[in-house]
């Protein structure tokens, strides 16, 4: 397998892990080198592995049945980058917002770098200001 389908399969598996509710909590972090670095995250949490978790930790309360869908995975040496959707339920607190119960889907792009199959930085951009008005907005 040529290194360039091995990223490929990591990322896919890093996105299975993501949505499955019953090992992510243990491996999804696995995917990530403590020298972790994000960006495009929260800016009140550190931006390492560590403000990572912090996130995600929200995420899977807020959203507990969130999912990553992958549309587009482009690999150009150690970086990958992937086009995607979230969809889920508000079941928990978001920020400021109460759960409304209601279903979202979102666009999102991310960039991992890699480092021996691991993610040692990530840039994300998520449309907030669409989720923010799906969890809000009245039918």
């Amino acid at each position: 397998m040529s290194s360039l389908e091995r990223l490929r399969e990591v990322v896919r598996n890093l996105a299975d892990t993501f949505n499955d509710p019953k090992i992510r909590e243990s491996l999804y972090f696995n995917f990530y080198d403590d020298s972790l670095n994000i960006h495009g995250f929260p800016p009140n949490l550190p931006p390492n592995k560590e403000g990572f978790k912090q996130f995600i930790y929200l995420l899977w309360k807020a959203f507990p049945d969130i999912r990553i869908i992958f549309e587009d995975i482009i690999i150009e040496g150690n970086k990958v980058v992937c086009r995607y959707y979230l969809t889920g339920t508000h079941k928990g607190d978001f920020g400021d917002l109460q759960p409304t119960g209601r279903q979202f889907k979102v666009n999102g792009m991310t960039e991992f770098s890699f480092h021996n199959e691991k993610v040692i930085e990530r840039w994300n951009l998520v449309d907030m200001i669409s989720l923010r008005e799906q969890l809000i907005t009245h039918p």
